[in-house]
Order: C-alpha cells, then structure tokens, then sequence
C-alpha cells in the first residue's frame, strides 16, 4: 500500500471536502453523489444540483422558498498501489531494448529467434500500457438563494490533477521490423534498435478553476406534474504540464519538474430539465398501475459543457518530443437519469450517452451509475452505490467497477456529508458541510 495515500486519507477526517464527476475534466465527486455510486442527474439536491443537473437547484421547494444555503468542500482521491514504479523498474531491469539490438546484431538469418524477441518486447510494452498514478484534489464553495421565480447557486471550484502513466508508443515501430524481417532480413539494417524506442512515462498536470451561476427555474403541466429547467453559464482557466521521459530514464521518486501553461481562459456552459412523474400520468398517461403508484419517479436530461473545446498544456516554440504539449479535450458530457422515492428509502440510475475521452491518459468512459439512500432516521441516512464503466474499444479505463458508501446528519438545518469509493487500484473519500438559512 502506498503510505502518502493512507496518510492522505487518514488526513481526510480533519477536512471538509468534495468531488466532481469523472467525465470530461471533473476529476471527483461530491459527498453526495459518491456516496451513490457517482449518479446525480435525477437525485442531486441544492447542495450538488450544479456540479449535476442545473434544474435540480430549483427542484421541491418545500413550504418554504425563500432560502440561502451556504456550501464549502474540499475533497483528495489517490491511486493506492505502487504498481507504476514496479513496473518502470521492472522493465529497466529487464534490459529487453538491449537484447533486441544484440539479437538483431547476431542472429542475421535466424528470423524467429528475432521476431520471438520482438514479440516478448511488444507484449511487454502492450501489458505496461497506461499504468499509471494518480492523485486528484478538488475544493468548491456555493451561495445558493432559493426564491421565486427563480432560484440562483454561485459556486467556484477548483479540480487539480496530478497523473504519472506509461505510454506503448512502440506499437507500429515494433510492427514495421517484423514485418520487414519476415519480408527480407537481409534488405533491412537492424542496428540501434534501442536509440529508436519512444514509449515514455508521460507526467500531466492539470488545475483547473471555474466559477459559475446556475439559473434554473419550476413550473406544472399537464396532469399536475412539476417540471424544472435550467442552465449554468461558467468561466474556467485551464492550466496545465505535459513533459515525456523514456521509460528507461525515468526515475519514479524524482519525477520533471513541471512546465505549467498560464492563462488559458474558455467559457462554456451546462443545462438540465427535470420531471417528477405524478400518479395521475403515470396511471392515465402511460397505463402504469400498482407498486411504481406507491412512490415519486423523477426523469432527468442532462448536458453538460455544450461547447467543446480544448487547451494544449506547455510546449516550447519548436517541437519537441519531451514536451509533446497535446491537446486534451473538454468534452461534451450527455446523460439520462431517473430516480424513484419511497417513504424510507429511494434508488436512482444515470447513463452516460456517449463514451467519453478524459482530458489525460485514463482511457475511455461511459458509466452506468446506481445507487440508493435508506433513511434510517429523519436527520440520518445511510447512502451505497455502484458505478460500471461500460466503454468497450480497447482504449477503455482501467476503472472498470467502483464501490461506494456514505452517510449524511442534517440536524437543525446543519448537513454533515460523508463518502468513500474504492475499487482495485484507488481507494478515497470525502466530507462536506452545509449550511441553511
């Protein structure tokens, strides 16, 4: 087990904090949604609605509207085994790059002998591929007023990324020499195999800080049900260090220095729409009939950054393989999401529509997020979740399955917010407070 992670977590306790979603640039979640296994498109509340679904924030007024809620979090989330330093010393130790120019200087006419190195050494590369370390911090604070006819959050939050990951940037290359020793071994010149291996540890660093208004807005229709819409305009700078190092220079305990890019600013902006389902459509409308009658079912569509974009980290004026400065996307992120309310307990399901790149090396995502909240008592309840990776190309994150639990105590208009979520490789947790006026 990695000590700074335990004694990170172990740090945690003695903090508020938060975390965002995982697609796009959103590296956590909030205590919340965590908590359920990472959903919020149709069960987030005030306290979540704009890191989720705008129209949430304006969702069950209650008897009383006219309301300022207060928020502020502070969340860590960090990679818990030591399998990337294993394997970058593993593979140094190896001296494979040297046999295959050794093999290629002596076994001219003995092409299986060849292709059998080539082939230990690409399998190698393809089972290191993307491991990597992690570390991810996030902090948020939100003023939400909730008044008619409409209801306002303005919140900042800042998400910082710290990842160390090896690259198979040798696939082709690998390819090119067996397929030119299988042609003809005596056409090609095998010499200083090693001087041409690209595959590095690639060290990426990301801050990114946003402010935002989410405006959102409730009216009724047809058969009596409550409808919610609503949109979050937002500024964010997006700095970021993109610097490579050859697998076989790369020192894990003394990573680059960082090069960090500066003031690259973009605006983008998030919507949501919301329905609760009332009795009434549900039997009328839809022909629905016995235990869906019994509770209250919430339909929710969600996009979030609309607009696309990009920003390329740090890169000097000529080009330079040590400082590859690619450009990582800021994505469109669109969800479906349902949630049904009972009198002790309800569940809640989000899907992702599309899979999505994430704006470093984790590979690609499209969640289905579950999970519940069972309300042990009124000021106290018990929250579990599970969320799938479902991406399927080989690209896919390694995350492929993540465990989650938590709890929140909201005496006397005071929330107190806890969660956990581990899987195979990570392990984290946060806490947020909140406060109602």
């Amino acid at each position: 087990m990695n000590v700074r992670a335990t004694k990170g977590l172990l740090a945690l306790l003695t903090l508020c904090f938060t975390s965002f979603a995982f697609s796009g640039y959103r590296t956590l979640l909030d205590p919340r949604s965590m908590a359920m296994g990472g959903t919020g498109a149709a069960a987030s509340t005030k306290f979540n609605a704009s890191f989720h679904n705008p129209a949430l924030i304006a969702f069950n007024r209650g008897v009383k509207p006219d309301r300022i809620y207060i928020s502020a979090s502070q969340g860590l989330r960090e990679l818990y085994d030591q399998s990337l330093a294993e394997d970058v010393f593993e593979y140094q130790d190896s001296n494979l790059q040297n046999r295959i120019d050794e093999d290629l200087r002596t076994s001219q006419g003995e092409q299986e002998a060849v292709i059998e190195t080539l082939t230990d050494f690409r399998s190698y590369l393809r089972d290191k591929n993307m491991s990597s370390y992690r570390r991810d911090d996030t902090s948020a604070f939100s003023i939400l007023v909730d008044t008619l006819p409409v209801t306002l959050n303005f919140f900042i939050r800042r998400d910082i990324r710290e990842m160390s990951v090896i690259r198979n940037r040798d696939e082709q290359k690998i390819q090119d020499y067996i397929t030119a020793i299988e042609t003809d071994a005596d056409l090609i010149e095998f010499t200083q195999f090693n001087s041409q291996i690209e595959s590095s540890v690639d060290n990426t660093y990301f801050d990114i800080s946003e402010f935002g208004v989410t405006v959102a807005t409730t009216n009724v229709i047809e058969y009596n049900m409550p409808i919610s819409w609503g949109l979050t305009p937002k500024i964010f700078e997006m700095n970021g260090s993109h610097i490579a190092t050859p697998l076989n220079e790369y020192e894990p305990d003394t990573p680059p220095e960082r090069q960090v890019s500066r003031d690259l600013i973009e605006w983008n902006l998030d919507i949501g729409y919301s329905m609760l389902l009332t009795d009434a459509f549900l039997s009328d409308g839809l022909g629905i009939d016995g235990w869906a009658l019994g509770g209250e079912w919430i339909f929710s569509f969600v996009g979030m950054n609309i607009f696309p974009t990009d920003f390329t980290p740090f890169k000097p004026v000529r080009p330079s393989p040590r400082f590859p400065g690619t450009k990582r996307a800021i994505q469109a992120l669109y969800q479906l999401g349902v949630a049904h309310y009972r009198e002790d307990y309800m569940l809640t399901m989000d899907i992702d529509l599309t899979e999505n790149e994430v704006y470093d090396f984790e590979g690609l995502t499209r969640f289905l997020s579950m999970g519940g909240e069972y309300y042990w008592r009124d000021d106290f309840h018990l929250r579990a979740g599970l969320r799938l990776n479902l991406a399927q190309t080989e690209f896919a994150a390694k995350d492929q399955a993540v465990l989650t639990g938590g709890f929140i105590y909201q005496p006397n208009g005071f929330n107190i917010e806890g969660a956990f979520m581990i899987n195979d490789v990570e392990q984290g947790a946060t806490l947020g407070f909140g406060l109602a006026f």
